[in-house]
């Protein structure tokens, strides 16, 4: 954890100097982040279900009609879209379990999304190692940064107190 701390605090450096929202933009960011990242995750559990019949389907035509040639792609094709599906699958539930804390303005559920977002990052470079697509790479990591942006300008109302199970809850309310 020491580690997503130095690159949370690294990050974090980055977006120091850059224009920040309305203080009521970032009220509405973090009293509705919560149900945000569950839309995302509804969408990308249905996404990796797809993704998973299509590959399946697709390899089973390439090996069907290419013979081993056919074979040899669909299964790189197969091997590839795996790698990027437990990647996904990662995601989606470590989101999945960020929407509790996220609603109640823990630490843990700011965390979780800056986890999601690093394993993004690694996820996104990876596959252009396999696919050297390069405009794919950009927007990819395009979109990762408008993210953080938001993840970091909401990052000071997620508290760490919140986190400890032990806090009465009337404390919780007066922080």
């Amino acid at each position: 954890m020491e580690v997503i701390r130095k690159l949370e605090n690294m990050v974090a450096g980055w977006f120091e100097k850059a224009p920040h929202m309305s203080a009521k933009s970032r009220e509405w960011l973090v009293q509705n982040v919560w149900w945000l990242v569950l839309v995302w995750t509804i969408l990308g559990a249905l996404a990796i279900f797809w993704v998973f019949l299509g590959v399946t389907l697709l390899g089973a035509v390439f090996a069907g009609v290419g013979g081993a040639v056919g074979a040899a792609v669909g299964g790189l094709v197969v091997l590839v879209t795996t790698a990027a599906m437990l990647s996904s699958i990662i995601a989606v539930v470590l989101s999945a379990m960020a929407v509790s804390p996220l609603k109640m303005r823990q630490k843990k559920g700011w965390s979780l999304i800056f986890i999601v977002i690093l394993l993004g990052v690694l996820s996104d470079v990876l596959m252009f190692l396999f696919d050297m697509n390069f405009f794919s790479l950009i927007w990819s990591l395009l979109f990762t940064a408008m993210v953080t942006y938001f993840l970091f300008e909401i990052r000071g109302y997620f508290n760490a107190a919140r986190d400890r199970k032990k806090v009465p809850a009337k404390q919780k309310q007066a922080e």
